[in-house]
């Protein structure tokens, strides 16, 4: 019974997280499934892509309700993910999901490029007295919009993570978007990424189901907690907590691939 508690509160922590700032949630469900419940580094891929699906519906469901989605900019960054992930989960299948120690460098790697995307996040929303931007300024043309998707479908596919971390930054840096339509649309378009790399995942093997249907469960109810507040959160202090945390991720996955 504690074990389906903790697994559900992990959900909630990560839906959270996905509303807050645009992420799946999987930069907190990978690590939990690994080190909490003591998955393989290829079953933990593989059940939090599934539990992501979830947040990712979730929330951009809510974030629509609120008027922060782009539909049109989600659809063309979704359309290229479908490709990416096919690919993704192709090499992993095929190349990857017998190589853990391979897996496992490149999640510490990944966590670490995390780690300086949020503490440059952290410190630039310090600089700025996280002023919250509320108008469009575009910076790059739409038509890259797919080439996003098809690198964030990818990833996906290999890592298990909706790329949140990676549409976010994007949406504001390239195409202009203030932050809370940066989240709302990510999340939309995560979702047919997600949507497909799961089911591959769930047809390979690499998914254990009831860990990933309460884990979604939690999501669910934590993606509603964050969304209303999305648009009035000063993000830095918890950016900042979330890059103490990648830290001690990037440490710990980088031990674990060096074991």
């Amino acid at each position: 019974m504690l074990s389906y508690f903790l697994i559900i509160l992990v959900g909630m922590v990560a839906g959270i997280l996905g509303a807050i700032i645009g992420v799946g949630g999987a930069v907190v469900m990978l690590p939990a499934t690994q080190f909490l419940l003591n998955l393989s580094t290829v079953d933990s891929i593989g059940t939090t892509l599934f539990a992501v699906m979830f947040t990712a519906l979730s929330g951009a469901w809510g974030h629509y309700r609120q008027g922060n989605v782009n539909v049109s900019w989600g659809l063309r960054v979704g359309l290229g993910g479908l490709l990416g992930v096919v690919l993704g989960s192709y090499l992993f299948k095929e190349y990857l999901s017998t190589q853990e120690h391979v897996l496992t460098l490149m999640l510490a790697v990944l966590f670490a490029f995390l780690t300086i995307r949020m503490a440059k996040d952290t410190w630039q929303d310090i600089r700025n007295h996280d002023r919250i931007q509320t108008q469009v300024i575009p910076k790059a043309p739409l038509w890259t919009m797919p080439i996003v998707g098809l690198v964030v479908g990818c990833l996906t596919g290999i890592l298990g993570m909706g790329g949140g971390f990676l549409i976010v930054p994007a949406m504001m840096w390239l195409y202009g978007a203030p932050h809370y339509l940066a989240v709302g649309t990510t999340l939309m378009s995560i979702f047919p990424i997600t949507a497909v790399g799961a089911f591959t995942k769930l047809s390979q093997g690499f998914v254990v189901l009831p860990i990933a249907l309460l884990l979604g469960l939690g999501t669910l109810v934590g993606v509603q907690l964050g969304v209303p507040v999305t648009r009035f959160i000063k993000p830095a202090v918890f950016k900042g907590i979330f890059t103490l945390l990648f830290i001690m991720l990037t440490i710990s996955y980088l031990a674990s691939s060096l074991a």
